[in-house]
Order: structure tokens, then sequence, then C-alpha cells
């Protein structure tokens, strides 16, 4: 068996925060780690 353990999951968490930081500016829009503390 492959061992994968979060592979889509962390995905779908980035997507799911990126909707919501969407009409932010620069940065805060595109990566997720901006994102997340903004």
């Amino acid at each position: 068996m492959a061992r994968v353990k979060r592979g889509t999951v962390s995905r779908r968490k980035h997507k799911k925060l990126l909707n919501l930081t969407k009409g932010y500016r620069g940065t805060k829009s595109k990566l997720t780690r901006v994102a997340h503390e903004a």
C-alpha cells in the first residue's frame, strides 16, 4: 500500500481558505500561508 496521508485534504483546505480571501489584495489572495494570517 502506498503511504499517502493528506494529499488532497490540504489542497481542499487551501481552496476553501482562498475562497474566503478572494477579494483581498496581492499575495493575501494567492498564498495560503499569507491568507491564513489575514
